[in-house]
């Protein structure tokens, strides 16, 4: 299988450890190109890893119909042209979060993906760690009984971006919320099965262009609330995830995950016997029919369905509802 990793920089090179890693273990993989507008970034990383024989790229539209799949860790602007130009030339997309920048993005791609039988997925990597895989697997047994409420926290030092191209809006199609907070996003939905109905924000920019602190607040199908708080000025990184059901509360703040049934003590949740992989692990196993795609654009969609809501609310000042954002777009909702 030949691959194609398009950006150089900091996840670039994580993807193309955990590929090189399956390569030694047998795994059909060949990386033949390394892509980045910085070519000294991508010589870079082929010296770091001794790869002599890959080429190195400033442009990734020449290793279209040269590759069978493509790892793209670029800015977020361009994950959509470059997601969709290679799944038109048959290859498979392991893409970085967030998946695209709008919701027509996002369907664009999910109803691409749909028509191509291609594995293209999305890198939330809490889909592959033993914490969420724990939470999900315990309410989609019902532990919790009927989800009610979901509270989310998420501190990061993120006026470390200042800059950066992420402190840039056109080219990160937004701050906090839909870079870091889009696995926390993903993590309430995919988790508890659930799509978002209706979002209400405030953001604070802290003098950057681009959201820092946010106060998010939402109702999920069926009735449940979440509630995200995304403090992006914290000294470090915080990470918690709350869900409450009719029968007890769940807490994961990694890597405990601690339950709370409605009667009897509660308990730190055994994790030993939940597996632990990395995006670029099942991205391979999936091409190659060992494993499904844990991570599909669905996801992706489900994230920009909730982020797009919460975008609008505060351009207007008013909750918005996902439906609305459909009708706009004279589209159905998947």
């Amino acid at each position: 299988m030949r691959v194609a990793i398009v950006g150089c920089g900091g996840m670039g090179n994580v993807h193309l450890r955990d590929l090189l890693q399956m390569e030694s273990q047998g795994f059909d993989v060949d990386v033949r190109y390394l892509v980045d507008i910085d070519a000294s970034r991508a010589e870079a990383l082929r010296a770091k890893y001794g790869l002599r024989e890959v080429e190195v790229l400033t442009d990734y539209r020449r290793a279209l119909g040269k590759v069978d799949a493509a790892v793209i860790a670029t800015p977020h602007a361009e994950h959509y042209q470059q997601i969709m130009d290679f799944v038109a030339s048959g290859a498979h997309v392991l893409v970085e979060k967030p998946m695209v920048c709008n919701l027509r993005q996002a369907l664009d791609v999910y109803e691409a993906w749909r028509k191509s039988g291609l594995v293209v997925e999305v890198a939330f990597q809490r889909h592959f760690e033993k914490p969420w895989i724990a939470a999900r697997d315990l309410i989609s047994k019902g532990v919790l009984g009927k989800i009610e409420m979901v509270s989310m926290i998420l501190g990061q030092a993120y006026t470390g971006v200042k800059g950066t191209w992420r402190a840039i809006r056109k080219i990160s199609c937004g701050g906090e919320l839909i870079d870091s907070g889009s696995h926390f996003m993903d993590v309430a939905l995919w988790i508890t099965g659930l799509r978002a109905e209706e979002a209400f924000a405030y953001m604070d920019s802290r003098g950057f262009e681009i959201d820092i602190n946010t106060a998010l607040v939402a109702k999920l199908e069926g009735g449940p609330l979440l509630l995200f708080t995304v403090a992006g000025d914290d000294p470090g990184w915080l990470e918690v995830e709350i869900f409450w059901g009719e029968e007890g509360r769940l807490i994961v703040q990694p890597p405990a995950v601690l339950l709370q049934r409605r009667k009897g003590e509660g308990e730190a949740v055994n994790l030993e016997p939940y597996p632990q992989s990395r995006p670029a692990f099942n991205f391979v196993r999936a091409i190659e029919k060992l494993e499904d795609n844990g991570s599909p654009p669905v996801c992706g969609l489900r994230v920009q369905e909730l982020a797009d809501a919460a975008y609008r609310s505060v351009e207007l000042g008013r909750p918005v509802k996902v439906a609305e954002l459909y009708e706009e777009m004279g589209a159905r909702r998947p």
